[in-house]
């Protein structure tokens, strides 16, 4: 089809490629990093505005409030509950979990694999 192959010299539109959620360690450092940068954020907004008022408050108000935004985005990021369509779906094959989550294997009866 012609208004898939892109013309001679413009640019390539960007393939759609699944996100990947990335490993565990790469998502711990993610979330750490929010965390710390959120606190420093806010709390240097908050020492500048003590420098600028001559008062000893805003410092500390300013790191819990960069601590409890820092939270609220981490969570926004990466704390999504699943969707409740998958609930919709696994009710129509029957698979049993164990206690630990994962599937079992479905159960037999003797002499079939």
């Amino acid at each position: 089809m012609a208004e898939d192959d892109p013309r001679p010299g413009s640019a390539r539109p960007p393939t759609a490629k699944p996100t990947s959620g990335g490993s565990g360690a790469e998502t711990g450092y993610a979330v750490i990093g929010t965390l710390i940068s959120g606190m420093a954020v806010w709390g240097g907004a908050g020492w500048l505005l003590d420098q600028w008022v001559d008062t000893r408050v805003f410092f500390p108000v300013g790191i819990i409030l960069g601590m409890a935004v820092a939270i609220y985005v981490v969570v926004l990021r990466f704390g999504g509950l699943p969707s409740p369509s998958g609930a919709a779906h696994s009710s129509t094959r029957h698979t049993s979990t164990t206690q630990g989550g994962r599937r079992s294997r479905p159960r037999t009866q003797k002499g079939q694999r």
